[in-house]
This record gives C-alpha cells, sequence and structure tokens, in this order.
C-alpha cells in the first residue's frame, strides 16, 4: 500500500471497491480509507466504522486482521489530530502500535512514525516531531520504499528549512529550481516546498513559483494539509512583493480547500490570511474580528507557530487602529512563541516589526534591541525582505531621536537615509512592489528635511500606488470580494453583481463554546483590564466578593493562566477585550 496516490489511481480504488466481497472488500476499504484520510477525511471516517464492524463481525486471519486494524488505527489517529482532539489521536496511534503485524504490513512501524510527527506538530512538540521523522527514515531505509522514503526526508528537510538554526540551509547549500527531482509526486512536491521555503524572505517571486508547482502536486496526490499551506506560502510571498491581487487568489484558493477539511486549526490559519489581506486593504476593524475568530478557532490547538503567526497579525492589526501599546502585549507573546519553536524566518520578520512600534512610542532603547538581533538573524540566513523592515524600523527610530549618522550617509538626515535604503533594498528583489506606506513616508522625511521637490515627487508616488490598492477588486473581483465575504459573513459578490457559489461553512462550533468566558466573565475581564480590585469589581457588578473570586478562578482556567496580569494579556490576544 502506498502512502500516497494520484486520482487516477484512487479511481481505480473506488472501481475495486464496488466489485470487491467478503474479505476483499474489506481490504479494499481499509486501502481506501488510507488514502481518503486527509483528501476527505468525514468519508474516511465513515469507512472506518463500518470495516471496525466487518472486522468484528466476520473476522480474517489473525495478523491479517491485526494488520488492517493498524491501517484504520493510523487513519483515524491522523484524522483525529487534524481535528484537534489529540488525546483521542494518541490513544488510537497506541492502538496501531499494539497489533503492529511485520508479516503483512512491514513498513507499517515507518507510517506510525509519519502519523506521529504530524501528531506532534499539532500538539506543538516540535523535538518529538523531529525525532519521529528521523525514525521514519531509518524505518524506511530498508524497506525499499523510494516514496516513503522521500516524503519522510522531505518532511525533515521542511522543518529544517525554517526551525532549526544549526540545520538551516545556506543559499549555496540550496538545490536550484531546475534540480532533477523525485519521480514520485507527492515526493516531488515536499522537495519544491524545502527548496521554496528558504527563499521566501531572499527571493519571494521564486519562493512563489516554487510554492505553487509543490501545491498543484500535493493536491493531486491528496496531501490536502500541505496543498493548503502550501498556498498560503504562494499568498505570503506575493505578499512580500505587494501584488495584492495575486495574494487574494491564493488566499482565497486556501480558504475554500481549508473550509471543506473542516479541520478547525487549519481554518484558522486561513482565517488569518484573510485577516492579512484586509489589513493591507486598510480595513482594520474587519481585520481585528477576523483574526479574533481566527485566534477562538486556534485554542483547540496547543500554542504553537500558528498562533504565533495570530499574535504577529493581531498585533499589526491593533497598530493600525492606533492601539500600538496593546499591540506590543501581543506581539510579545507571539515573539515567545517563536523563540520556543526557533522559527527564525518568523523572529527576524516580527522584531524587526516590534522595533518599528517600539521607536514609534519613543522607547528607542528596546527598539534598536530588536533591530540588532534582527540584523543578527538575517545576515546569517540572508534575509533580504526582512532587511527592508529593518531599514524602515531606524528610519522610524532617528525620526524620534537624534542618533550619530550612519557612515557615509549622503541624505540630508538620517530618517531620509535609512528611508530610501529600504526602498533601494527592495527594489533589488526580482518583481517586489513598493507600498504606498512607505513612499508616503518618504514624502513625510524629505519634506521634514525641507526638500519639497522631493517630498512632492513621493507624494506623486504615493498616490499613485494608493491608487492601485483601490483598484485591487477591479483587477480581480472574484478572489477580494469572496476574501470580503468570508470575512463579513455577507454576500458581497452579489451586491457587487457578481455570480459566485455559495459557501456554507458546516464547523461545529460547540467545542470552542464551552471554553468561551461567559458574559458575566467577560463583564469581569473589562473591568480586570482597567486594573479594578475585587472589591471594585464586586461592587460595578453588584455581586460579592466571593462571586469574582469565582469568576477568576474559572478564567484563569479558560485561558490557561495563573495572575490577573496574564489573563488581561492572554484577553488581548484572543480578541476579548474589543472595548477596553
Amino acid at each position: 500500500m502506498k502512502f500516497a496516490i494520484a486520482e487516477e489511481e484512487l479511481a481505480l480504488l473506488e472501481q475495486t471497491l464496488e466489485s470487491a466481497t467478503r474479505g476483499a472488500r474489506v481490504q479494499a476499504m481499509v486501502e481506501l480509507v488510507w488514502h481518503l484520510r486527509q483528501r476527505d477525511s468525514l468519508r474516511a471516517m465513515a469507512l472506518i466504522a463500518e470495516a471496525e464492524r466487518r472486522l468484528a463481525s466476520h473476522p480474517l486471519e489473525p495478523e491479517q486482521t491485526r494488520s488492517l486494524i493498524v491501517r484504520l488505527s493510523l487513519a483515524a489517529s491522523e484524522i483525529s489530530a487534524l481535528f484537534s482532539r489529540l488525546d483521542e489521536a494518541e490513544a488510537l496511534l497506541a492502538r496501531a502500535r499494539a497489533h503492529f503485524s511485520v508479516q503483512y504490513d512491514p513498513i507499517s512501524e515507518g507510517d506510525a512514525f509519519l502519523i506521529e510527527a504530524s501528531l506532534a506538530k499539532a500538539g506543538g512538540q516540535r523535538d518529538r516531531e523531529l525525532h519521529a521523522l528521523q525514525q521514519g527514515i531509518n524505518c524506511f531505509a530498508d524497506a525499499s520504499d523510494p516514496q516513503r522514503s522521500g516524503i519522510a526526508a522531505g518532511l525533515l528537510r521542511c522543518e529544517a528549512s525554517v526551525s532549526t538554526l544549526d540545520a538551516m540551509p545556506t543559499r549555496e547549500g540550496l538545490a536550484p529550481a531546475s534540480v532533477a527531482l523525485p519521480e514520485d509526486a507527492a515526493c516531488q512536491a515536499l522537495a519544491l516546498f524545502a527548496q521554496a521555503l528558504p527563499l521566501s524572505l531572499r527571493e519571494p517571486a521564486g519562493a512563489a513559483d516554487l510554492f505553487a508547482r509543490a501545491g498543484r502536486l500535493a493536491h493531486e496526490m491528496g496531501m490536502l494539509r500541505l496543498a493548503c499551506i502550501l498556498a498560503m506560502n504562494e499568498g505570503n510571498a506575493w505578499l512580500e512583493l505587494g501584488d495584492l491581487s495575486q495574494a487574494a487568489t491564493c488566499f482565497e484558493a486556501s480558504t475554500e480547500m481549508a473550509r471543506r477539511t473542516r479541520w478547525p486549526v487549519l481554518v484558522g490559519t486561513s482565517q488569518i490570511q484573510i485577516g492579512r489581506v484586509l489589513r493591507h486593504l486598510g480595513r482594520y476593524e474587519e481585520s481585528r474580528a477576523v483574526l479574533s475568530d481566527a485566534m477562538t478557532l486556534l485554542r483547540l490547538a496547543p500554542p504553537g507557530g500558528v498562533t504565533a503567526f495570530a499574535c504577529s497579525e493581531m498585533a499589526l492589526t491593533l497598530a493600525g487602529l492606533d492601539r500600538s501599546q496593546e499591540g506590543l502585549d501581543v506581539m510579545a507573546e507571539a515573539i515567545r512563541l517563536h523563540r520556543e519553536a526557533k522559527s527564525t524566518v518568523n523572529l527576524a520578520k516580527l522584531l524587526a516589526r516590534q522595533a518599528r512600534t517600539l521607536a514609534g512610542l519613543g522607547r528607542i532603547d528596546e527598539a534598536m534591541a530588536a533591530i540588532d538581533e534582527a540584523q543578527v538573524l538575517i545576515k546569517r540566513y540572508g534575509y533580504a525582505a526582512v532587511a527592508i523592515d529593518v531599514s524602515e524600523a531606524l528610519a522610524e527610530v532617528h525620526r524620534h531621536r537624534k542618533l550619530p549618522a550612519p557612515a557615509g550617509m549622503t541624505a540630508p538626515t538620517a530618517t531620509v537615509h535609512f528611508a530610501q535604503t529600504a526602498l533601494d533594498r527592495g527594489m533589488s528583489i526580482p518583481g517586489w512592489q513598493p507600498p504606498s506606506a512607505l513612499l508616503a513616508f518618504l514624502a513625510d522625511a524629505w519634506a521634514e528635511a525641507d526638500h519639497m521637490a522631493q517630498a512632492y515627487a513621493y507624494l506623486r508616488m504615493a498616490g499613485l500606488a494608493g491608487a492601485q490598492d483601490k483598484v485591487l477588486s477591479l483587477k480581480n473581483p472574484r478572489a477580494v470580494l469572496q476574501l470580503l465575504g468570508y470575512a463579513t459573513g455577507k454576500d458581497v459578490a452579489s451586491e457587487a453583481g457578481l455570480a459566485l457559489p455559495p459557501i456554507e461553512f458546516t464547523h461545529d462550533r460547540s467545542d470552542i463554546d464551552s471554553t468561551l468566558p461567559t458574559p458575566k466573565e467577560r463583564a469581569v475581564l473589562q473591568l480586570l483590564a482597567r486594573h479594578y480590585s475585587n472589591r471594585d469589581i464586586a461592587q460595578a457588578l453588584g455581586v460579592s466578593d466571593e462571586t469574582i473570586k469565582w469568576h477568576l478562578k474559572g478564567l484563569y482556567k479558560k485561558l490557561s493562566v495563573k495572575s490577573r496580569r496574564e489573563a488581561v494579556m492572554r484577553a488581548h490576544t484572543l480578541g476579548l477585550l474589543t472595548g477596553a
């Protein structure tokens, strides 16, 4: 049984199931389950239940039965992890390992390690994930299974490309896009993914092409989680280049895929991307609302890289709403999570953004410390796109405090120098488009230096760039209006006169709602955020001190915190204090 198959092979398997009877039917059913676990996990779950009933009523040979139970348990474990039911996934993985049958399924041990790696990723257990992938590689080394060996090695290389400091490939060590790829499409997808990841902040246009190619292959092989993530990464690469139209198209595709799967973390991750586009379009309130919904979905899984991503986007959106101090608290949580994951790519970019926010608040020493750390990562890994953010942060620093001018400066002020450096660095990246905000900043900087001709020139350029952003919906109306429809719950496409297929979101929110603060607890949170004492809160709400202690106990449990300050910070992170 292959680890992944193409659509044509799946169609043949469906035909086999239709004509098979008795034991052969159960075997075909189990094989179909295995290849539907990501393609259509809800149908796979129904088939698992049917296959288990058949095995209980009409068992096959003992070893054969054990082998089929292993396959069903492994598939069910992966599906449970995708739905963020991690305890259930662990139990199913243990059940599979208890029934290993080397005679009938010699590669089951290696597959169990690959499933364990996906479970560990869902649980934010990075060391366990890397160990499981390495164990999988070891198992497949003697199995003469190039597909499984290639998938395990590809997954490990992808992880090393973004998160392990010592394993990060240098630019010279990366295979070019024209390198000979494995014959198997699943292995090709991961090989292209591994090539693209380090390029995301060096050569975004090249990365976008690799992500797109990998996504098509992953989708064809039924690896929908990977295909969805690749579409998101392609969209992020286009955002680095300033192409909101292409980014919106990618995010629309990833949102469609995520919602069809109904996997809460993947749906939440796709919602984050919608929030990003809305922020770039200047629709900050809508962005904040979408990001809050995404964070609610992500609460079903342990904190990890996706949570950090959501926090960083929320911080930038809050800054756009002139709530920079509140945003810094959320950003600090994102940085902490990225440090724990050793995610150098995201950490470098977020440090540069943090520095700019700190500079805007006049906290120059803290801003410079963040800039210094970001520059170390840039120098080590060549993150050219992050160097743009650092230059913008330095421009903000010099705008708020007079510091020594950089060596060799020819611009009239250091603010102009670093803003111009940011623009020049961006223009050196193929396909990069200057954002209107940077051009407007340059216009202001030149005006402050009393060079009005340059100021007016950049102001005109900023106006043109802003006009391009405003006609984004005309360039690609379907993608952008579809995203806005996801964000607002309105049929904006119909309002705009476009006929688009309806999308129904049927995710069951019962598990989420049971862990959210009650209205009374939210009222307590609002007053906590205003630094009220327990007695003051009790008086304001007309209840006893003991009642407030009870509400606080419930809040601490639901928010996974141990103090009033942590409760307020976590509530900000989750968007529960929108009126505070």
